[in-house]
């Protein structure tokens, strides 16, 4: 239990995740009715999850994110966030629920139905249920309220299983105290860092060194195979709608008014934000218009093969590029995440997928394409040399490390260690354990090694690696918790560890049961998240 408090104590993002995924079930569940299983995502039990239901369901996570951070949020925050995958999720998490309740029968009521619409608060006014807000939100989403009532029926379905799930899950007085040591036990260390630049006039390089280097390395000195394509783009923004109805700007800031505010933070009126939700439904209905149409472009060109004549016939501009190695597309081609993966099976004249970045949409075809070969030493030799070089400071210090800790936990000093190896010691000074260590730098699996630490056990199982620096740490102190603190703040920690664990049954219970599905052929999935 500690270990799993250890691992999610300040995790936020699952908190986040949590959040937007339950706020996807109750408030923007979309029907299944109508869908294509031709190039699904997926299919479960026979319903099909299309491409066009994941980037509306993208663009709607998306739409609330930004609702909720405003300016605040960067675009580390959003990679953080992965909101594709969030979005690609909870599209399978809901069929997979949509799927249980119907195994359990899992029954809801009309009257309930009822009662959840009437209580979403961003369609009430003073308190009571507004019939036009209503209204606004089923013509903005496109849906009938047949539609909208099928959704939240399957929502209140899931919310009782997740209850079931949830219902169980208790924690003790020393689960409490745990959760509130770990966020506010501070910790001070000594530490010591081994550097291979440190150890490089004790290294040398002779050419059978390099020789042998590149034979066992070849991979990494293969000049990889080359293309020369030809691509049509489907620019996002030349697909965007000219004009915006006042209507739909309306029913945007009426939906998300608390977001549009000025530098100052004061409430924009519908005139002052209307230019900014125009831009934004402007993008968002040119990148699905961009799809259509790159779709369309596609099928009909890897049916007829008359990718040029295409082109001609739709006024569309083709792009040529020279050869380019595999690995190092040229810049407009460089944000396209699987444009290795797509071309490496293709031959002369074949035709990628539809591939998509942030702006638009991309159709290539192979126009040539050259053979990977290996080079001869003399062609490489300095980057061997380097890497060589580099590889055997790296194996010094490596060894260097281990040797120091292992004398370290066997009971010698660290003092006297490092005065043998003209070390010096030095001290990070109280803090929080996190993946950011004072005077060290950042690390992603340090908190967990950090916090795996105690008087007893004073060195971790293995030095930390940072910028090809091993380094050693020794826990010298740590505060004592307040008890009389711990007393007043019992119950807040008591609730966050509940929901902690709560969260991750809710997970463990969705991911055993796609697994299943998997298993009894009930689900099938076609695309992974990184593939759209």
């Amino acid at each position: 239990m500690l270990k799993f408090f250890r691992k999610h104590a300040r995790g936020w993002f699952m908190l986040l995740f949590m959040a937007i995924i339950i706020l996807v079930f109750v408030f923007y569940f979309g029907t299944d009715r109508g869908s294509q299983k031709t190039s699904a995502v997926a299919i479960i039990d026979g319903r099909a999850i299309s491409e066009g239901q994941y980037y509306n369901e993208y663009s709607k996570v998306m739409d609330m994110v930004k609702d909720r951070y405003g300016g605040a949020l960067t675009a580390d925050m959003l990679k953080q966030m992965d909101l594709k995958k969030m979005a690609y999720d909870s599209l399978m998490n809901r069929q997979i629920i949509i799927s249980k309740a119907r195994d359990f029968k899992m029954q809801v009521s009309d009257d309930e139905v009822r009662q959840s619409i009437m209580s979403i608060p961003a369609l009430l006014t003073e308190g009571r249920f507004d019939q036009s807000k209503y209204n606004q939100f089923l013509r903005f989403n496109k849906m009938t309220a047949e539609d909208f009532e099928t959704g939240q029926k399957v929502s209140l379905a899931a919310a009782k299983i997740e209850s079931i799930i949830r219902e169980g899950i208790k924690v003790s007085d020393q689960e409490a105290f745990d959760m509130y040591s770990l966020q506010n036990q501070k910790i001070n260390l000594h530490f010591v860092k081994i550097s291979g630049s440190a150890l490089a006039q004790h290294v040398t390089a002779s050419q059978n060194d390099l020789g042998e280097y590149l034979r066992e390395n070849t991979d990494a000195f293969r000049v990889p195979e080359q293309f020369k394509v030809k691509y049509l783009y489907f620019l996002g923004s030349a697909y965007a709608p000219a004009d915006i109805s006042t209507s739909d700007i309306r029913d945007v800031y009426n939906r998300h008014k608390d977001s549009y505010k000025d530098k100052d933070g004061k409430s924009l009126s519908l005139e002052q934000a209307a230019p900014a939700i125009a831009r934004q439904i402007k993008q968002n209905q040119g990148m699905q218009n961009a799809l259509a149409e790159a779709k369309k472009a596609h099928d009909t060109i890897y049916q007829e093969e008359n990718f040029d004549t295409y082109a001609q016939d739709h006024n569309l501009q083709p792009q040529t590029t020279g050869f380019f190695p595999v690995n190092a597309p040229p810049q407009p081609l460089a944000g396209l995440k699987d444009l290795a993966l797509q071309l490496a099976g293709l031959g002369k004249n074949e035709t990628t997928r539809v591939l998509g970045t942030e702006a638009g949409y991309y159709i290539i075809r192979v126009e040539d394409k050259k053979a990977a070969y290996t080079p001869a030493l003399k062609e490489v030799e300095n980057e061997v040399r380097r890497q060589y070089l580099r590889t055997q400071r790296d194996k010094n210090a490596a060894a260097e490390a281990d040797s120091i800790l292992e004398r370290l936990r066997g009971g010698e000093s660290i003092e006297k260690l490092a005065r043998q190896r003209g070390l010096s010691i030095s001290e990070t000074g109280f803090f929080l354990p996190g993946n950011v260590i004072p005077k060290i730098g950042d690390h992603p699996g340090s908190m967990e090694e950090l916090l795996s630490l105690s008087p007893s056990r004073p060195y971790p199982e293995k030095p930390l690696v940072i910028d090809d620096t091993y380094v050693i740490l020794k826990l010298k102190e740590v505060t004592a918790p307040d008890m009389n603190d711990f007393e007043i703040k019992k119950e807040v920690y008591r609730k966050v560890a509940v929901n902690l664990k709560r969260d991750e049954a809710v997970k463990s219970w969705l991911e055993g049961n796609k697994e299943q599905m998997i298993r009894e052929k009930r689900l099938k999935i076609n695309k992974r998240a990184e593939d759209l």
